[in-house]
């Protein structure tokens, strides 16, 4: 059995809101996506977010919880981009991707998610700091390192289609 101090309790409540938070955004953007490996991509990301809550409800009810690894998805490959011709300067690419290779509706909730994912790791990150039992810092750790992995999924679709500004259409 754990004892949490008042402070460590006050942080993984604020977690697991962050938490619940992520799990309805990501189902809801899901169901809103456009292309079906995003709609999937989403849903693989509200079940980790899910896992990461149970994680959170066994730590607040005294428990230390198995690190268990699964893999929900792999990493993002659709190589519908890579045929194409680009010229790299720099941190620009030039390349004649059609913009339209992408809904602009499905942009957007990629970039919301990606700043989601980002505010995740920052405060589990932060939080980690906090506590004391190495069991538990385990724990946060094995999260903040999915919460990296899940960034990089998101970022790595966005660069496949294109999305991100530093690209320059033609």
């Amino acid at each position: 059995m754990v004892n949490l101090t008042n402070k460590e309790r006050f942080l993984l409540e604020g977690e697991k809101y962050q938490q619940q938070l992520a799990i309805d955004k990501y189902n809801d953007y899901a169901l809103q996506a456009n292309d079906p490996s995003l709609k999937s991509l989403f849903s693989n990301l509200a079940k980790i977010e899910q896992k990461h809550l149970n994680m959170i409800d066994e730590i607040l009810s005294g428990k230390i919880p198995n690190i268990k690894r699964e893999e929900f998805h792999p990493y993002y490959e659709d190589n519908s981009t890579n045929t194409i011709d680009c010229i790299n300067l720099g941190n620009i690419t030039l390349t004649s991707i059609n913009t339209d290779s992408y809904h602009d509706g499905d942009k957007v909730i990629c970039f919301n998610a990606l700043t989601t994912q980002e505010l995740l790791h920052s405060t589990y990150s932060t939080s980690s700091m906090e506590f004391d039992n190495k069991d538990l810092k385990n724990v946060l750790d094995f999260i903040i390192n999915e919460k990296s992995e899940s960034i990089n999924y998101i970022n790595e679709y966005m660069n496949k289609k294109g999305m991100h500004d530093n690209i320059i259409f033609f």
